[in-house]
C-alpha cells in the first residue's frame, strides 16, 4: 500500500547572514620584513613556536621573527597587540589551534588582523578540518590560508614538535614550514577578495512527501537524535501552540553551540583574575579585550519550538517549561571536545501541572514529561542551535546525557527544615514555576553503609574532581579548580541536616572550605609555585618533602562557585550522585504560559 503524501513544517531555525570581508594584500618577499609570530597561549606548546622562531631565523636570516605570546588565555582578545602589528609589523603567524574552542579563536584573531591589512599564517591541527574551514566560511572569509600540523599537540615533547615543523602538513602534503610561507606571500585570488553577503534563508515548509519518506529525510540530514519521531504536521503544532498565549511569529532565542553571552563571560570570570602573558602576569584583563563567542547564533521563534517539541512527543502542557529552556539560548550540545552533559531542574508548581517525576526514578525512563522535555532541548539545540558532529560539535566520546539532559523535578516536598528548593537559591520565590540549566560531565555515586558521616565522604569525593570536567581545564597559573553538583536522596538530605547542617548553602561552604588539591595537581596547576619550591622558597618547599598525594595549600572548588545541591528521589536508600555541574541559567517558567 503507497502512503498518502502529507505536507510537515522544517525544524530548522535562521542562520544569520554572511559578511564576506576581502583578506589582505600578501607580501611580495619577506626580504627586509618583521613578520610576528604569536602564541595565542594554549598551555604547554610555547616550545613549538619558539622553534619556529629558531628555524625561520635561520632559513630567512634577511626578516625579522618577533615572537609574542597573547594577553590572556586563547579566549581573550589583544586589541594593544594587533595595533602593534599593524605598526610595526608586516605579517603574523598565529596558533595553536588545538581544540574546538581556541582553533575558532585562531580564526577570529587572524581575521581580525586580516581586516587591518595584515597578511596573516593561520597554524591549527589536523583534527577538525570540518570545523575549521565551516568556522573561517561563517567569519566571512573562507578562503583564509590554514596550515595544519598533525594533532594532538599540546604537551607533547620537544622533538615531536620540531618534527611537525619539519615534517609536511597531514592534509596538503606540503611541507609546513614553506606553506606558512606561502600563506603570507602568495599573492591574494579573486575569490579571496570578495565582498558581499551571503543570504541563508529557511523555508517554513518541506515538500510534500510520504511519512515514511520524510522521517528517513529528517533522519538522514541529522535533525532527529536517530530515535523515532513524530511529524511536525501544521495540525500537531497548532495544537502545542495552544500551550502557550505567545504568538508563533515572537522571536524568543539565538543559539550557538556554545553558552550564551552571559555564561560565556561566566566562564571566562572562572579562569580567574590573573592572565599569563610570557612570564610576567597582568591584573586585570579589560572587557574590549573578551571576544564574542566565536560560533554564529541562529535565530528562532515560538513556532520553531513548537515543530521541535512535536518532533519530540511533548504535549501542550508541556511547553511552557519548553519555551523557558530555550529562552535561555543555552545549548545541550556545547562544542567541546571533552564530551560536555547537561542538566535540567525543574521548581516550583510546574512539576506537578506537568506531572514531572521527582521522586522514585526520577532520573530514569518512567516519565513522559521528564523524558520529552529534556528530549526536547536536544532537538532544539541541533536545529535551531546549529549544532553538527565535525563541525560544531567535537565531543570525543559524546555524552549520552544528552538525550534527554538529565531532567527531572527537585523533590521539594521532603527537604529538610530550612533547606531552600534549587529556585529560591537562584533568586525565584517558592510559588514560581522555574526551569535551571546546569552544565558538567559527569556523576559519580555514593550507596554503600560506612561509619563516617556522610559530609565527610563527600569531602573526598569531591577531591576525584580535580581529574574531572573543570577541574582539568584551568589554565596553568589562573586560579585552577573544579566546581560540583550534589544529588541527594531523601533520605541522605535528612541524615546531613541531623549532622547539623541546617541549610544546603550551610554544607556548601563546609565541603569548600574543606576540600582541597592533592599536591600533584597543585604542582602542574600551579607551575610558579612549583619553581618557587624548588628554589627553596617558603611556604612552597616544604611542600615538596610531602607525597604527591598530599593535601596541597589550595581550595578545589572555585572560590565563587557554589556547590550546587538538589533534593530527588524517593527516598528508598542513603543515596547521592556528586558531580561536575554547575548551574548556567534559571528561567521562569511561568512567563512562557
Amino acid at each position: 500500500m503507497i502512503s498518502e503524501k502529507i505536507t510537515v513544517l522544517s525544524p530548522r531555525g535562521t542562520a544569520p547572514p554572511i559578511q564576506l570581508a576581502p583578506m589582505a594584500p600578501r607580501l611580495d618577499a619577506l626580504e627586509g620584513k618583521t613578520i610576528y609570530i604569536v602564541d595565542v597561549n594554549f598551555p604547554r606548546t610555547h616550545q613549538f613556536f619558539e622553534e619556529m622562531q629558531r628555524l625561520l631565523s635561520n632559513k630567512y636570516p634577511g626578516t625579522t621573527w618577533i615572537l609574542r605570546t597573547k594577553i590572556g588565555t586563547y579566549f581573550h582578545n589583544d586589541p594593544q597587540l594587533w595595533d602593534e602589528i599593524k605598526e610595526k609589523g608586516d605579517g603574523v603567524i598565529m596558533g595553536i589551534g588545538q581544540l574546538d574552542t581556541c582553533a575558532p579563536s585562531v580564526t577570529i584573531f587572524c581575521s581580525i588582523l586580516e581586516k587591518l591589512g595584515v597578511p596573516t599564517a593561520p597554524v591549527v591541527t589536523d583534527a577538525f578540518p570540518e570545523l575549521i574551514w565551516s568556522f573561517a566560511y561563517k567569519k566571512g572569509m573562507p578562503k583564509l590560508r590554514f596550515t595544519f600540523v598533525p594533532h594532538p599537540f599540546a604537551n607533547r615533547p620537544f622533538e615531536v614538535h620540531r618534527q611537525y615543523l619539519e615534517g609536511r602538513d597531514p592534509l596538503s602534503g606540503k611541507p609546513v614550514l614553506e606553506e606558512i610561507v606561502e600563506a603570507l606571500t602568495r599573492p591574494t585570488t579573486d575569490e579571496e577578495k570578495k565582498t558581499g553577503t551571503i543570504e541563508r534563508p529557511a523555508r517554513r515548509w518541506l515538500e510534500p512527501d510520504t511519512p515514511e519518506n520524510l522521517e528517513r529525510l529528517f533522519l538522514e540530514n541529522g535533525w532527529t537524535d536517530c530515535l523515532p519521531i513524530v511529524l511536525p504536521t501544521e495540525e500537531r503544532v497548532v495544537r502545542m501552540l495552544k500551550g502557550t498565549s505567545h504568538r508563533p511569529d515572537e522571536v524568543i532565542g539565538r543559539m550557538q553551540p556554545i553558552p550564551p553571552h552571559e555564561a560565556w563571560e561566566k566562564s571566562i570570570a572562572n579562569l580567574g583574575a590573573k592572565a599569563v602573558t610570557g612570564r610576567a602576569k597582568t591584573e586585570h584583563i579589560p572587557a574590549a579585550m573578551q571576544p564574542s563567542p566565536p560560533h554564529e547564533a541562529w535565530e528562532y521563534t515560538v513556532e520553531h519550538v513548537a515543530i521541535n517539541a512535536v518532533m519530540a512527543g511533548a504535549r501542550p502542557e508541556h511547553f511552557p517549561a519548553i519555551l523557558a529552556i530555550a529562552s535561555t539560548g543555552v545549548t545541550s550540545l556545547f562544542s567541546s571536545a571533552t564530551s560536555f552533559a547537561r542538566m535540567v531542574v525543574a521548581n516550583g508548581p510546574m512539576r506537578k501541572e506537568m506531572s514531572m517525576n521527582c521522586g522514585l526514578g526520577a532520573l530514569g525512563p518512567f516519565n513522559q514529561a521528564n523524558a520529552v522535555i529534556g528530549r526536547t532541548w536536544t532537538l532544539i539545540s541541533k536545529n535551531l542551535g546549529g549544532a553538527k558532529p565535525g563541525e560544531t560539535y567535537l565531543g570525543d566520546i559524546g555524552n549520552n546525557c544528552n538525550y534527554n539532559n538529565m531532567c527531572f523535578a527537585e523533590n521539594e516536598e521532603v527537604l529538610p527544615e530550612g533547606w531552600s528548593p534549587f529556585h529560591v537559591q537562584k533568586g525565584f520565590r517558592v510559588e514560581e514555576s522555574v526551569i535551571s540549566i546546569l552544565s558538567g560531565w559527569s556523576l559519580l555515586n555514593y550507596a554503600a553503609y560506612k561509619p563516617h558521616p556522610h559530609h565527610e565522604i563527600m569531602k573526598w569525593q569531591l577531591t576525584g574532581f580535580e581529574t574531572s570536567g573543570a577541574g582539568t581545564h584551568h589554565t596553568p597559573g589562573i586560579n585552577p579548580g573544579s566546581q560540583a553538583a550534589l544529588l541527594l536522596s531523601p533520605i541522605t538530605a535528612n541524615d546531613l541536616r541531623n549532622e547539623g547542617f541546617e541549610s544546603k548553602e550551610k554544607l556548601s561552604r563546609w565541603l569548600k572550605k574543606n576540600t582541597y588539591m592533592t599536591l600533584w595537581n597543585y604542582w602542574a596547576a600551579m607551575p610558579d609555585d612549583l619553581e618557587s619550591a624548588r628554589a627553596g622558597i617558603e611556604p612552597f618547599a616544604s611542600l615538596l618533602k610531602l607525597p604527591p598525594e598530599a593535601k596541597s595549600p589550595r581550595p578545589l572548588i572555585l572560590q565563587d562557585a557554589p556547590i550546587e545541591i538538589v533534593v530527588v528521589g524517593g527516598g528508598t536508600d542513603a543515596f547521592w550522585m556528586a558531580g561536575d555541574f554547575y548551574c548556567l541559567a534559571s528561567a521562569s517558567v511561568d512567563m512562557w504560559r
